[in-house]
């Protein structure tokens, strides 16, 4: 840093003493001299701080636009997945309404076979019972009909007997079929 000051203050005479109007040429190497070494100086000593705050000065002008450029590729990304994630979705919607679909057709199939099978079943059921009650009524209308036979037939013998020459026919009968059973 002396040294600094030191070639500042030289610099410095060598402007300040000059002639009387005109510059001579040893001056303006001088002076030519001396700008350039300034500069050096000022290069060597002041490159780091300049640099850094141009850099400094350069990032706050690009950080915006880098975070923004940031975000829009992170946006885009995200959104990249979720049009990814949608098309899966569909495609497990589509699949699931095809497997509910055929779900569906299954358990409808299934329901028919079984409505089928407790319909004949039913059938079945009912034919038997209709035979048993057949039965039952066909036997009901024999021993109706062997009653009313039985009744009928009571009548007429009680009427055939009322007459005196049917008993004394039937009791000679009788007398007959004992007779020949005893022989």
């Amino acid at each position: 840093m002396r040294g600094l000051i030191l070639l500042l203050t030289l610099s410095g005479a060598v402007f300040a003493g000059g002639g009387e109007g005109g510059h001579s040429p040893i001056e303006l190497i001088w002076k030519g001299v001396n700008i350039a070494l300034f500069l050096g100086l000022v290069y060597w000593f002041g490159r780091k701080p300049i640099a850094e705050a141009f850099n400094n000065f350069w990032r706050s002008l690009t950080e915006p636009v880098d975070s923004s450029e940031e975000e829009l590729r992170k946006a885009k990304e995200e959104l990249q997945k979720a049009k990814e994630e949608l098309e899966k979705a569909k495609v497990r919607a589509d699949e699931s309404i095809a497997l509910a679909k055929e779900s569906a057709q299954s358990e409808i199939e299934n329901a028919r076979k079984h409505a089928q099978d407790v319909a004949q079943r039913i059938k079945e059921k009912a034919k038997e019972t209709v035979e048993i009650e057949l039965k039952k009524a066909k036997e009901e209308l024999a021993r109706y009909g062997l009653r009313k036979a039985e009744e009928i037939a009571q009548d007429l013998l009680r009427e055939s007997f009322g007459n005196k020459d049917v008993q004394k026919r039937f009791i000679e009968r009788q007398l007959k079929v004992l007779e020949e059973s005893r022989a």
